[in-house]
């Protein structure tokens, strides 16, 4: 009774914790979107709502102008269509479905924001359960779940519209599914189902099938029932990338991944890696990471799992060029639960080496203290709660440049903002990255003859760029936040 009654108050706390974690991921969840990523997520969200995947480059036709000038009117997470003039998305369709599912359900104004915050919540609880699964004590699985939450790059991410958290979750459920799939075979549909929405969301997690043939029962009839699970998927992404870019094989990233994965980054990528996460989550997580494959207390194919997993995901990004900062470490989200749970494991059969309970415990303890000692100083450094500020520049500065068009067409000289304008506005962006003076002085002369307004919304680092690519007597409007915004009188 003693033992139930524990069992029940810690979880209720657990409850309680839960909820309000989840209170606070509500309200600091970034409710604008810009750049690349968050822009051209939410874009293709839309668009697939509406049931559209190629579309007409807007501008050229209104302004009279060749497909040759498609890519200046093409904002970012854009790449160009199968016919002269048109663009597709160039983010695979797994996260923007997501997305265009919560705004089926609450409306686009809200509701798309809460998905990162709910993907975060449940992937903490998944990795609980993974721990579980693969032998930890309730104490310690929590611990493994907690430790996930508290992690400043998972906090900096679960409350923005990024698909990183949900590449996480949809991982973890995987494998989650496929471990107790060995308890209960229907669970190997769900595990196939969770892993063709992992690549859906994320193709690089197509590499987590390693974890996925060591965590299924080795049986037909398991094996059978994940392939049924993950073909829909499978399918649908074959289709989307047949349609958008003229061949099942190719998506997107096809021309990123070839100029940006090298052997000439893998150094200073592992060096990268490996040195933040051991700032982060202290030295004793990694460390744990490199044991784990010579713990012989756990079963070899449970060691096998979680090495494959988390090594698998490290090493395809270890060949990754870009890592310009922290945040750069939500590549390997989709691995976490897997380095966590794996030290918790080691830190376990480590501990029960000592001759007495009480040491083992203090032994335990005082590696968590660390290690949760060094998440709390990270977080402090990073402040990753605080990011929704910075990104309300987008709403704010599109509304008010498409405010003072009052009804008239609009160009809108952007890089950073392009997205963001198609998003927020029906000014059509250009780009000035894809602009050269003799060109905008064509494109200048268009636009009075049609009667069009050209302005300019621009970040402070892009208004060199933009005044050398696009020259002119700019007259500056003001400032909304960090974005300045700009007006040309017509020649």
């Amino acid at each position: 009774m003693r033992e139930t009654t524990r069992h029940r108050l810690g979880g209720a706390l657990a409850g309680v914790a839960a909820a309000i974690f989840a209170v606070v991921l509500f309200r600091c969840a970034v409710r604008g979107v810009g750049g690349s990523d968050q822009a051209g997520y939410a874009n293709t969200a839309r668009d697939v709502a509406a049931g559209r995947i190629i579309l007409p480059v807007a501008g050229l036709a209104e302004l009279g102008l060749d497909a040759r000038w498609a890519p200046v009117f093409t904002p970012l997470a854009h790449e160009p269509g199968p016919r002269a003039g048109t663009m597709v998305p160039y983010y695979p369709p797994g996260f923007p479905l997501h997305l265009a599912a919560a705004a089926a359900i609450g409306g686009w104004n809200a509701a798309p924001f809460f998905v990162s915050p709910i993907a975060a919540l449940l992937c903490i609880g998944l990795t609980y359960l993974l721990g579980r699964e693969l032998g930890l004590s309730r104490g310690l699985a929590s611990c493994a779940a907690v430790a996930l939450g508290a992690w400043d790059v998972f906090l900096f991410h679960a409350i923005q519209p990024l698909s990183d958290v949900a590449a996480a979750l949809w991982a973890t459920a995987s494998v989650v599914a496929a471990l107790r799939a060995r308890r209960l075979p229907a669970w190997a549909l769900a595990a196939g189902a969770a892993f063709g929405m992992a690549v859906l969301v994320r193709p690089t997690n197509v590499v987590v099938a390693l974890a996925l043939a060591f965590a299924l029962p080795w049986r037909l009839t398991e094996l059978s029932s994940f392939l049924v699970g993950g073909l829909p998927f499978a399918g649908f992404y074959a289709a989307w990338n047949r349609t958008a870019f003229g061949s099942a094989w190719r998506t997107g990233y096809t021309h990123q991944f070839a100029g940006e994965f090298a052997l000439a980054n893998f150094a200073a990528r592992v060096s990268r890696y490996g040195s933040q996460l051991a700032m982060e989550l202290s030295p004793l997580v990694p460390l744990g990471g490199l044991v784990l494959a010579a713990d012989r207390r756990i079963v070899a194919r449970d060691r096998a799992v979680l090495v494959s997993w988390f090594g698998a995901i490290f090493l395809v990004y270890s060949f990754w060029g870009p890592s310009d900062n922290w945040t750069y470490a939500r590549y390997l989200l989709p691995a976490a639960p897997a380095l966590l749970v794996g030290f918790l494991l080691v830190l376990r059969d480590a501990a029960a080496r000592l001759r007495t309970p009480a040491a083992r415990r203090v032994a335990v303890a005082s590696a968590l203290a660390v290690v949760f000692a060094c998440e709390l100083l990270a977080d402090r450094r990073w402040r990753p709660l605080r990011a929704a500020p910075g990104e309300n520049v987008y709403p704010l500065a599109c509304r008010a440049l498409a405010e003072g068009s009052h009804g008239r067409p609009t160009l809108g000289v952007s890089m950073a903002f392009s997205a963001a304008l198609r998003y927020y506005t029906d000014v059509v962006p250009v780009r000035y990255d894809f602009l050269t003076p003799e060109r905008f002085a064509t494109l200048r002369r268009r636009a009075a003859e049609r009667g069009w307004r050209i302005t300019a919304i621009l970040l402070p680092y892009e208004v060199p760029q933009a005044v050398a690519k696009a020259p002119g007597p700019w007259v500056f409007l003001g400032n909304v936040q960090r974005a300045g915004l700009w007006e040309l009188p017509p020649p």
